[in-house]
């Protein structure tokens, strides 16, 4: 029979490395083979803390665990976990429509690493894998668009929202994977309406258009995430057939899902290709386990109040540091030479530009506007705010 200390090691791999004791709790129970006495969750929360260097109760052998994120927060992580290379984007010989009898077997074909958890992704790679079982009863479900919940803040896994949730673990690494505009893999459970009949389904890439932080029907805050399939929904619906329950429905649009903003990503994969995942601010190569990081960015932003096109034509390639400063106005490039102005380090340089690569300067003129605007409006606070300080006796410098 297996030890305490190796089902809660057992428990950790199935959850992704890290999880609220809660959970820990929860799949020591469903792995462990024997019947429980009534002190047994004592007896795992003993083994964590005299196994981890982090508690006070550490006892000096073995440093199998550590506190995920602090003291006093509930959440253990397995120290030195590596559930393998993170795979983004299609698998070799893996189907949009997929059928996989549970989790143990879409873990093995690597879709989806963790048996439980169901974000797949770390905090400093992204996300390229989510789940969807039901477990969180703000989740909406429109086939081609999808509204998740982070995890964390549940009593159990599927239970009632108890607790806030935090931008840390899966749910940062799904905000890294909107950031680099990462490509993740969808899985459905049999659980949801959109789902098989039995096992899993795969459903091919989303790409997580925005996310927020807002209070969900339980009255606690949870990590939204909006993703959207790069598929139209009439050829997600063709592909998926074979597979959907007698009863599926398209989903009537919601107002919450109607006014989204949904980008052409292999627009974005266009012009990062075309420089080799080279920022053409800086020529920089981010390197990273699973390739080259950049940002295919709109020069006119898309949505409201831009309401720029998806268009090669109002595309640049830039690395996340020149993305950000770009899209807060931080510089602007000059549309009839093409130099940077207003950037630390890199004033008056031209951006790297291939032939194939037409840029459309009124982009680049209206760009200019929206800097001189954001510019003139700080400029001018500093101004008041300053003449507020001497008015008032007060001398600082801005």
């Amino acid at each position: 029979m297996t030890t305490w200390k190796e089902d809660i090691v057992k428990a950790l791999k199935n959850l992704g490395g890290s999880a609220h004791l809660s959970e820990i709790y929860n799949e020591v129970e469903r792995i462990r083979p024997d019947k429980l006495n009534s002190t047994w969750d004592r007896t795992v929360q003993r083994e964590l803390e005299t196994n981890s260097s982090d508690s006070d109760a550490f006892s000096g052998k073995e440093d199998l665990f550590y506190m995920a994120e602090g003291k006093g927060k509930g959440v253990w992580g397995l120290r030195n976990f590596d559930d393998g290379k993170l795979f983004f984007g299609e698998l070799e010989n893996i189907k949009v429509g997929q059928i996989f009898k549970d989790r143990d077997e879409l873990s093995k074909a690597r879709v989806h690493g963790p048996t439980m958890s169901g974000i797949w992704g770390r905090e400093s790679e992204g996300a390229c894998s989510i789940v969807l079982s039901g477990g969180y009863e703000d989740d909406i479900d429109d086939l081609d668009y999808i509204l998740y919940t982070g995890q964390g803040g549940q009593d159990k896994p599927g239970g009632k929202q108890v607790a806030d949730q935090e931008y840390v673990r899966g749910n940062k690494a799904l905000v890294l994977s909107s950031k680099y505009e990462l490509p993740v893999r969808v899985t459905r459970g049999h659980q949801i309406p959109n789902g098989p009949d039995k096992g899993y389904r795969y459903d091919g890439l989303y790409y997580v258009n925005k996310f927020e932080r807002i209070k969900g029907q339980s009255g606690f805050y949870i990590c939204r995430f909006h993703l959207s399939s790069e598929k139209k929904i009439e050829k997600l619906e063709t592909e998926l057939k074979p597979t959907l329950k007698s009863d599926y429905k398209r989903t009537e649009r919601a107002s919450a899902t109607v006014n989204r903003l949904k980008r052409n990503v292999k627009l974005s994969e266009e012009i990062k290709k075309m420089y080799d995942y080279k920022c053409q601010v800086c020529d920089i190569y981010l390197k990273t386990p699973y390739g080259g990081i950049a940002i295919g960015a709109h020069i006119k932003g898309l949505g409201k109040p831009h309401n720029g096109p998806d268009v090669i034509e109002n595309m640049i390639c830039l690395c996340p540091n020149h993305h950000e400063q770009f899209d807060d106005y931080g510089y602007y490039i000059e549309s009839e030479t093409f130099e940077i102005k207003g950037l630390e380090n890199y004033n008056g340089k031209k951006i790297t530009i291939n032939d194939k690569h037409k840029i459309d300067k009124d982009f680049l003129v209206y760009h200019f506007q929206q800097y001189k605007k954001n510019n003139i409006t700080s400029t001018w606070a500093n101004t008041l705010l300053t003449q507020w300080m001497c008015f008032n006796g007060q001398n600082y410098n801005f």
